[in-house]
């Protein structure tokens, strides 16, 4: 079987992927307790491991095999002989002969592919015996002995990433700027290792090295906040040069290549034990895109989407033809990237040709529709690293989600006496909805596969994967529906707040609580797609932290429903300590306050502390009708207008658990 075959068309077995994970004794070989002679016999049952991975061997070893133990539970012994059945370049030695009960036999698999070059394959082991049968997957992976011996696991937050030379790199070719053969390969946290494995190829622009790139832009970081079962391969391109070409991957297989190099890397290091391709993604920045036009072309792979930030100077015929074919698109340009014309030649071209082409970057849209080429107001070099571009692009992008991942929760609202919880609807899986009356001792409430459950009101309420170790939401919260909660708090990257998730909105919940003052909660996202009103409510708290250019403070559809709320007579409260400096003018026409300066110097206000929480690094100073609140060191830290509209240039929700009621209660007195 070719390279090429293997990489693109191996099949990683047809058994029920809820089968054990791996890394766990898969085999059960527990005896069973007949004393009570009035005991129904236990029936038979087949078991044995879920994937049997052979020993990693290089080009030129002998062909890899390895032992396996199946074992019969029950009182009864299996009915008849076993059956075996082998998909895939493997052998197995096992005696079929009728299995005794709570008998462990062992048998042998040895994969008949030649070593003499590179290549990984995998098939499947069917055991059946009466009724039942047992899936194995299998797996062999031949490597290249220029794959360095050993590799370097560094890990963070996210997840691991190592960089080595690998003998599939760009380069060398032999003088500066061609000589540096890296490639930095990233897992997230929880990949999940159960069927076929994602990918995420990215090719840098101009003058960059991989370790710029995925510092300043946070690609592994976005690859696990996107909760993608996928991993990243980062080759390292012309190291700081003017120059796209991208070397061996612009050949013929050069991106198959260096994709069997890394999955045999993550396999040789135990990393994974199903190394088959999944779903690929190619993504570009600026000079990046000739290389990935190549990579469509000539790279020997199947590719599901392409990304391009600011990335269009040429091959638009190709990415046209990609499109066309049914492959999701979506592109970027910027006011002074110089994209601008080839992106908007290449809607044109697709327009013409039937497809359709959306023009905006959100959620929704991008959830919808599979092309997307449009502006973003971004700087050139921030496209991939603003708004978490990067990580939304990919969410929607065929590559299904980590089984552990966190849910996006939406809303939390108060019905009736019921708690209606709504999260994304992203793939099959089974969420548990938990609750809390103080945010550390959660209990289930219920489980569904669906994306809505309605279940008893609770202050901390969140949503998790059914998964051993699963991540869990944001933690939101009700008690009723007198003040709407709107989480708009969606920095990461660059900010204060670095987890992925956080539970503010539930905390502030908490704070109108012990002012006699009930809440539900939203997410800013679920505001601006419509699926919660702004005008259901008396009341708004809309929650920033420090939301900053980069984050979209308000994007236009929210921006709109908050001028038709505070227009309608809506009492309307927003925190953040980049609310004056990331707002700019609408700040003033619509909410009525003047931002003086980005930095107030302080963490005193009012007698209370900032920063509790979380750091608070720029509270911002503001100006307007009425002066709520005085930092420590002069200036207006909140300010109101008509006893309707209230500003606050900190992040409310940094001041401790009393400061945040006595916060909470002095704006409910001003507001009346």
């Amino acid at each position: 079987m070719s390279l090429l075959l293997l990489l693109s068309a191996c099949t990683s077995g047809t058994g029920d992927s809820s089968r054990s994970r791996p890394g766990r004794d898969d085999t059960d070989t527990s005896g069973t307790d007949t004393s009570d002679s009035d005991t129904a016999p236990i029936p038979f049952t087949l078991t044995g491991p879920s994937v049997l991975p052979l020993p990693y061997v290089t080009v030129g070893q002998p062909a890899p095999s390895a032992p396996f133990t199946l074992t019969a539970v029950g009182d009864t012994g299996s009915p008849g002989d076993l059956s075996v059945h082998v998909d895939g370049p493997f052998t197995v030695d096992l005696d079929t002969s009728p299995m005794s009960p709570g008998e462990s036999r062992v048998g042998t698999l040895t994969s008949t592919s030649a070593t003499s070059t590179p290549g990984i394959t995998s098939g499947t082991l069917t055991v059946s015996a009466g009724d039942q049968a047992l899936p194995i997957d299998l797996a062999s992976v031949v490597g290249d002995p220029a794959i360095p011996a050993a590799s370097t696991w560094e890990s963070d937050d996210w997840g691991s990433c190592t960089t080595l030379d690998l003998p599939s790199a760009p380069f060398p070719y032999g003088s500066a700027p061609y000589t540096d053969s890296s490639v930095k390969i990233c897992v997230p946290k929880g990949l999940s290792d159960r069927g076929d494995i994602g990918v995420v190829s990215h090719f840098h622009g101009f003058n960059a090295t991989i370790d710029e790139v995925d510092d300043y832009q946070g690609l592994h970081a976005q690859v696990s906040l996107s909760g993608r079962d996928a991993i990243l391969i980062l080759p390292q391109g012309p190291v700081e040069a003017s120059d796209g070409d991208f070397g061996r991957l612009d050949t013929a297989d050069g991106l198959a290549h260096l994709v069997r190099d890394a999955l045999s890397v993550l396999y040789r290091d135990g990393v994974v034990s199903r190394p088959v391709v999944g779903p690929v993604v190619l993504t570009s920045h600026s000079g990046g895109y000739s290389g990935t036009a190549n990579a469509i072309e000539v790279g020997g792979l199947p590719i599901t989407a392409v990304h391009l930030f600011d990335s269009v100077y040429g091959e638009e015929s190709t990415f046209a033809a990609f499109a066309e074919d049914g492959g999701v698109l979506r592109s970027s340009y910027t006011s002074g990237g110089g994209t601008d014309d080839n992106n908007l030649a290449l809607a044109t071209t697709l327009r013409n040709a039937g497809v359709d082409v959306n023009t905006a970057f959100t959620d929704d849209v991008l959830r919808h529709g599979p092309v997307t080429i449009g502006f973003i107001d971004s700087a050139h070099g921030d496209t991939l690293s603003d708004d978490r571009s990067y990580a939304r692009w990919l969410v929607a992008s065929g590559i299904p989600r980590r089984p552990t991942a966190a849910p996006e929760l939406l809303s939390t609202l108060e019905t009736a006496g019921q708690a209606t919880v709504t999260w994304r609807s992203d793939g099959d899986f089974r969420a548990v909805v938990e609750g809390s009356d103080d945010g550390n001792t959660w209990s289930v409430l219920t489980t569904t596969t669906r994306a809505t459950a309605s279940v008893t009101p609770h202050p901390f309420l969140r949503v998790r994967a059914d998964e051993p170790d699963a991540a869990p939401s944001d933690a939101y919260g009700t008690s009723g529906d007198q003040w709407l909660i709107v989480d708009g708090f969606d920095r990461i990257f660059g900010g204060s707040w670095t987890a992925p998730t956080h539970d503010f909105a539930a905390r502030m919940g908490s704070a109108l609580g012990a002012n006699g003052a009930t809440w539900s909660v939203a997410s800013n996202e679920a505001v601006a797609e419509g699926d919660v009103a702004l005008g259901d409510y008396d009341h708004v708290l809309w929650l920033l932290g420090d939301e900053s250019t980069a984050d979209r403070t308000f994007e236009d559809r929210e921006r709109n429903v908050i001028e038709d709320y505070v227009s309608a007579g809506g009492t309307f409260v927003v925190s953040g300590s980049e609310v004056g400096y990331a707002t700019g003018s609408w700040l003033k026409s619509t909410l009525h306050a003047t931002y003086v300066s980005d930095d107030a110097g302080t963490t005193g206000v009012e007698g209370w502390t900032m920063g509790v929480t979380y750091p608070e690094d720029f509270p911002d100073v503001l100006d307007g009708d009425d002066v709520l609140w005085t930092y420590a060191t002069g200036g207006g830290a909140a300010v109101g207008w008509h006893q309707k509209v209230v500003v606050i240039g900190f992040a409310i929700e940094t001041l401790d658990q009393p400061d945040r009621a006595a916060a909470i209660g002095d704006l409910l007195t001003w507001l009346g």
